[in-house]
């Protein structure tokens, strides 16, 4: 039985722990999880998939020689930190694909990246590492999707486009054909990206314009 250990305890850490268990079952494979988080206090988890162990900091602590690590962590930002804060272990990071999740021709997809159940990677289609391509997110052909970056559920990206590192695409958020989208850019849930996102920022509506930052109140 190989062992597993998940940075993440909340929700979508369960959400990928579980399309790993999913996967390996698919061909046989025994799988224990163990959990690690900040915020989720230790104990078994109600899903039934494991138990938290302790903080991040014991994991990075910790011996981990034996197991594989699962970035159980949704939003750019934070992954980056995560796998950063981690680095020291030197323990590779399980890339995981849910069985029922659709994946094309010539498509790769990096360490560390999750492809949720029901999403779709049509064809030449590159997924970076640390990605997150969530449940029924579409990825169409000669897509790019950068590293760190996260396609929320629903969100569709069609043909030839490129999401930059560190971006977020908001659940149920589509964007035409041949669109790029700036590194660390934020597309709000349900938007509609019709011209390229050329800079950071969040980026909302139908279609989406940016939204201004807050104005300082003078002293």
């Amino acid at each position: 039985m190989s062992r597993f250990y998940v940075a993440g305890a909340a929700g979508h850490a369960q959400e990928v722990a579980w399309s790993l268990r999913e996967a390996r079952a698919t061909v046989g494979l025994e799988t224990k999880l163990v959990f690690f988080d900040d915020r989720v206090p230790a104990g078994l988890l109600p899903s039934g998939l494991g138990a938290v162990a302790g903080t991040l900091d014991d994991l990075a602590a910790g011996d981990v020689h034996d197991a594989t690590l699962v970035l159980g962590i949704g939003l750019p930002g934070a992954k980056e930190a995560v796998v950063a804060r981690l680095a020291a272990t030197g323990r590779p990071w399980a890339t995981v694909i849910h069985p029922r999740a659709t994946i094309g021709p010539n498509v790769t997809i990096g360490e560390g990246a999750y492809v949720a159940a029901g999403a779709i990677a049509t064809l030449n289609v590159r997924i970076g590492r640390f990605a997150t391509v969530n449940m029924h997110a579409q990825v169409a052909h000669d897509g790019v999707v950068g590293e760190f970056a996260t396609l929320h559920p629903d969100a569709h990206l069609a043909g030839n486009v490129v999401v930059g590192d560190r971006c977020e695409i908001g659940t149920g958020a589509s964007v035409i054909p041949g669109v790029r989208i700036a590194a660390g850019a934020v597309v709000g849930a349900g938007g509609v990206v019709v011209r390229s996102v050329e800079r950071p920022g969040t980026w909302v509506g139908v279609p989406v314009r940016a939204v201004a930052p807050p104005k300082r109140k003078r002293a």
